[in-house]
């Protein structure tokens, strides 16, 4: 199965006040809150190579991302985390996540949104 699959993601556009916005629907809320802090493949690109650069090192530690949303992500080389509360999680990086997922399985979810933010499509709902 692929991840998209696993993970029951789809992707759609609704139109509210004259607007199109483009969301994400998984098995997780959390998962879905934090994609479309991503609106640009700008936004995306710059996501994917901080995902990119924990892949390709196999040590310790991880990358911290802030969202404009205020929320965090952190991308290990296994895991990738995801936070809602920025303050509670800067108090104590030991919290339990909202959401955690393999970063590879991440990284493919990302690239999922990227081509539909890119290509503009999906269903209006």
């Amino acid at each position: 199965m692929s991840i998209i699959t696993d993970y029951k993601v789809t992707f759609g556009i609704k139109k509210i006040h004259d607007s199109n916005l483009k969301f994400m629907r998984s098995i997780s809320y959390s998962l879905d809150s934090i994609i479309v802090n991503f609106r640009n493949a700008i936004d995306c690109d710059n996501l994917l190579e901080a995902i990119n650069r924990r892949l390709g090192i196999s040590q310790q530690g991880e990358i911290i991302y802030p969202t404009q949303s205020l929320q965090i992500i952190t991308i290990s080389y296994t895991l990738t985390k995801i936070y809602h509360d920025m303050e509670a999680y800067d108090l104590n990086p030991n919290i339990t996540p909202d959401y955690s997922l393999p970063t590879a399985d991440f990284k493919e979810i990302v690239k999922a949104w990227r081509n539909f933010v890119v290509n503009d499509s999906g269903l209006l709902t």
